[in-house]
C-alpha cells in the first residue's frame, strides 16, 4: 500500500513539477547556446539581464512549487475533504504520513538534481565539452582519488545529514499543520504559531545545552578520542548530528501520528 500511495503522490506532483523541470532544462540549454553564439557585448546589456532574471525565476518557481505542494498535498489530502477517502483505505495512519514524507523527499531530490543538470547543460552549451574534459583530467590524478577515498565517509554522512535534516523539516511542518487543525477556526494561523513555538523550544533547549557545556564537552571528548585522525572526529560529530536529527523526526512523527490517528477532526 505504501508504494501505491507514493505512486499516487508522484502523479500529483508530476503534473506540476515535470513541466517546470522541462522548462528549466530547456531554458538552461538556450542560455548556454546564447552565451556561445551571441556576441559578448549583446549579453552584457539588457538581454543578458533578462536571461539571468528568467533563469532565476524558473529556479525559484521550482523551489516554491516543491514547498507549496509539500504542504498542500498533506493538508488537502489528509485534513481536507479527501481525508474521508484516505482514512478509509486499508492502511494505517503511519503509512499515510510516511507516503507524504517519502514523496516530498523524492521530489526534493529530483528538484535538486534538475538544478545541477541545468547548471551542467548551461556550461555544456556555453563551453562545449572542454569543462568536463578538465574534470576528467583532474580525476586521473591519483592524489585526487586518494583524498576522495579518505573523505568518502564524510561525504556519505553529509548526504545522510541533508536527508535527515530535510525529513525533520517536513515532519515538523506536518506536526504544526496537525496542531493547527485541532482548532475550529484560524487553523492556518495556529499552524504558524505551532511552528514558531517548535523553533522557540528548540532554541531554548539548544541554549541550555550550550550553557551546561554539552557541546564544548562533546567536542573535547571527540578531539581526545580521535586526536590522530581528524576525519574520524568529523564523522563521529556528523553521526551524532544525524542521531539528534532522527530523534527530532521521531518526536514530530509521533506527535503528527497521535493528532491524526487519535484526535482527527475532518469537520
Amino acid at each position: 500500500m505504501l508504494g501505491k500511495l507514493i505512486g499516487y503522490e508522484t502523479k500529483a506532483f508530476g503534473r506540476i513539477m515535470v513541466p517546470l523541470y522541462i522548462a528549466m532544462l530547456s531554458f538552461a540549454l538556450f542560455t548556454g547556446l546564447s552565451i556561445r553564439i551571441a556576441p559578448g557585448d549583446v549579453l552584457s546589456g539588457l538581454p543578458g539581464v533578462l536571461i539571468g532574471m528568467l533563469y532565476g525565476v524558473l529556479m525559484l518557481a521550482i523551489i516554491i512549487m516543491t514547498c507549496v505542494l509539500s504542504v498542500t498535498r498533506f493538508y488537502k489530502n489528509l485534513l481536507g475533504q479527501e481525508g474521508y477517502l484516505m482514512f478509509s483505505l486499508p492502511t494505517d495512519t503511519a503509512t499515510l504520513i510516511a507516503s507524504k514524507v517519502i514523496s516530498v523527499l523524492i521530489w526534493t531530490g529530483l528538484s535538486t538534481l534538475v538544478a545541477f543538470m541545468a547548471i551542467a547543460i548551461s556550461a555544456l552549451g556555453a563551453g562545449g565539452l572542454e569543462p568536463f574534459r578538465e574534470i576528467l583530467r583532474l580525476l586521473e590524478i591519483p592524489e585526487v582519488w586518494q583524498n576522495l577515498s579518505r573523505l568518502s565517509g564524510v561525504l556519505i554522512l553529509s548526504i545522510l545529514m541533508i536527508i535527515a535534516g530535510t525529513t525533520a523539516s517536513i515532519i515538523r511542518i506536518y506536526a504544526g499543520i496537525a496542531i493547527g487543525h485541532q482548532f475550529s477556526d484560524h487553523r492556518i494561523l495556529f499552524s504558524i504559531v505551532a511552528l514558531i513555538a517548535f523553533n522557540f523550544i528548540e532554541t531554548i533547549l539548544s541554549s541550555l545545552m550550550n550553557a551546561i557545556g554539552f557541546y564544548s564537552g562533546l567536542l573535547e571528548s571527540l578531539s581526545k578520542m580521535f586526536e590522530a585522525d581528524s576525519i574520524q572526529a568529523i564523522c563521529a560529530a556528523q553521526a551524532g548530528a544525524i542521531g539528534f536529527t532522527l530523534f527530532q523526526v521521531a518526536v514530530f512523527g509521533i506527535l503528527t501520528w497521535v493528532l491524526l490517528d487519535r484526535k482527527l477532526n475532518l469537520e
